[in-house]
């Protein structure tokens, strides 16, 4: 395999990386280590029995960081139209204490550093669930492994109360930016929003 004339330093640590890793694919295949279905399996080879045309097998496939643009073709919009609707940020938060995190009940939920596995009880009205049911307060798994890191050193300061429902008029909008930086959309004006057979358009 050839590359052009006078290839950039980087376009030659790449040609080299991709002759090692085919090298080493060649020599693991020679020794039995891994079979044609496990190259397959990979995606890294066709069904005609080539390497796949890809970053790091072939010295003539340029990575993103090689070379602005890649070369290949733009992806096909399907007749989609340019932004339309101004797109709003995202409220800004209120910053809390660690002490507001509380439980339906109001009592005290401090963050730990494992999951907490405490059951609580579910919301009858909940699909599927029956008065009396209990699930877990959080969806990490239990045990050291999923535990935070460095939880010792640096405990959690801040709080956010944040909450899934349906999509409303937000009056009290608070993107935490200017309206040049957020679609011209002023923070002090609600922003209009009406819902059609579950779609979310600006009036």
């Amino acid at each position: 395999m050839w590359l052009p004339r006078k290839p950039s330093k980087l376009r030659l640590r790449e040609a080299e990386n991709a002759r090692r890793n085919r090298q080493e694919i060649i020599k693991a295949r020679s020794i039995g280590q891994i079979s044609r279905r496990d190259l397959l399996k990979w995606g890294l080879m066709t069904g005609t029995g080539a390497l796949m045309w890809k970053d790091g097998l072939n010295p003539f496939v340029r990575s993103a960081h090689a070379s602005i643009p890649t070369g290949f073709p733009r992806s096909p919009l399907f007749g989609v139209l340019p932004f339309t609707q101004p797109m709003p940020r995202f409220d800004l938060l209120p910053r809390l204490p660690v002490t507001a995190l509380v439980d339906r009940n109001g009592k005290p939920l401090p963050p730990t550093k494992e999951a907490n596995t405490t059951l609580q009880l579910l919301d009858p009205k909940l699909p599927g669930v029956v008065a009396g049911d209990k699930g877990p307060i959080e969806g990490r798994p239990p045990g050291p492994i999923w535990a935070h890191q460095r939880f010792e050193q640096f405990p959690p300061q801040v709080a956010f109360q944040v909450t899934q429902e349906g999509a409303k008029t937000n009056t009290v909008y608070n993107p935490g930016v200017a309206p040049e930086h957020n679609s011209g959309i002023n923070p002090a004006t609600p922003i209009p929003v009406r819902v059609e057979d579950g779609k979310i358009f600006l009036k």
